[in-house]
């Protein structure tokens, strides 16, 4: 007898064992489902994708299709500084069911509280326990960038084309996207535009102005042009905007100076970069000789300003800005 109570101890100790390993098994799978295969863990993956600049595994995690646009922000040092702005990311679970999950990534976007949802779906069972889960299919947003003037911007440190001055990217989200240009001739003040929902159509319009360096070259080409109008001796310069009419005789040279040179605001007449122009501006000019009276033969000095209007076309290619008066 007393040996049958020591084998059914020993065999409940057993049986105990084995419950209490099967029920650790049980919760080891469960925490290893939940914390290393679980859709949360998707979504940080995802995040650091984005913050390390790999666009590839990025795109291949989120699921994303590429919209038809131009794909230069997707991927290396511009994609890095776009995720570079996100901070205190906090990923949970929004809903679960056998078939989907709503997993919620809050999170600070460049110092401002916000968030993303992302779905997913159970992919595939790894080892008869552990589900393997997929973003939901989805196409990545896109933001449309212009900046009338110019035909290329700088995004992220990116250089990247603006055909037409105006162009469509695929990004990524969330990220931030600063625009910027500096060029020769044109520049244009940064621009931050962020992006935190896949259906977000963002738009960065940049405003180029003129350069201090085109504005320069412009100044010099006006000042030459009316310099060699003032050397012309006669009172009607040839292809000129200033002219003097006088009726009598004149002895001597017709001496033209330029009191005051115009100024004409450079700026931009249409959207595309072949389009800037100068508005009509006035200007004084200065002009001396010496009349002769038709009755007596007395001489006289004759000296009056003279106001203008100077009316040219303007060309900016390159380095380069031509003026073009007319």
């Amino acid at each position: 007898m007393e040996r049958s109570d020591r084998i059914i101890r020993a065999v409940g100790a057993w049986f105990f064992l084995i419950v209490l390993s099967v029920a650790a098994a049980a919760v080891t799978i469960a925490l290893v489902n939940k914390y290393q295969y679980g859709p949360e863990t998707d979504v940080r993956e995802y995040f650091q994708a984005l913050q390390d600049g790999d666009g590839g595994k990025a795109l291949g995690l989120l699921n994303a299709q590429v919209p038809d646009s131009n794909a230069a922000l997707l991927d290396g040092d511009a994609l890095a500084e776009a995720g570079s702005h996100l901070d205190e990311v906090e990923v949970s679970t929004v809903s679960s069911d056998k078939d989907h999950a709503v997993v919620r990534a809050s999170y600070l976007l460049d110092g401002k509280p916000a968030s993303s949802e992302f779905t997913l779906h159970p992919a595939e069972t790894q080892w008869g326990f552990f589900t393997v889960w997929d973003f939901d299919p989805s196409t990545l947003p896109t933001m449309t960038v212009s900046m009338p003037g110019s035909t290329a911007v700088d995004i992220n440190g990116a250089s990247v084309a603006l055909p037409e001055s105006s162009r469509d990217f695929a990004v990524f989200y969330p990220g931030v996207y600063t625009g910027s240009y500096s060029s020769p001739m044109i520049t244009a003040e940064p621009r931050e535009v962020p992006v935190s929902d896949e259906d977000q159509h963002t738009t960065m319009e940049l405003t180029a102005v003129p350069s201090e360096t085109m504005k320069q070259q412009v100044d010099e080409q006006i000042h030459a042009h009316l310099d060699r109008c003032a050397e012309q001796d006669s009172l009607y310069p040839e292809g000129c905007p200033f002219s003097h009419d006088f009726p009598g005789r004149i002895q001597g040279e017709v001496s033209w100076s330029i009191k005051d040179y115009p100024r004409p605001e450079v700026r931009l007449a249409g959207p595309h970069a072949d389009q800037w122009s100068l508005p009509d501006s006035r200007g004084t000019a200065h002009i001396e000789f010496t009349a002769v009276d038709l009755y007596d033969g007395r001489t006289s000095t004759v000296s009056r300003d003279v106001p203008f209007t100077f009316s040219a076309g303007l060309k900016v290619t390159g380095d380069q800005a031509s003026v073009s008066p007319r």
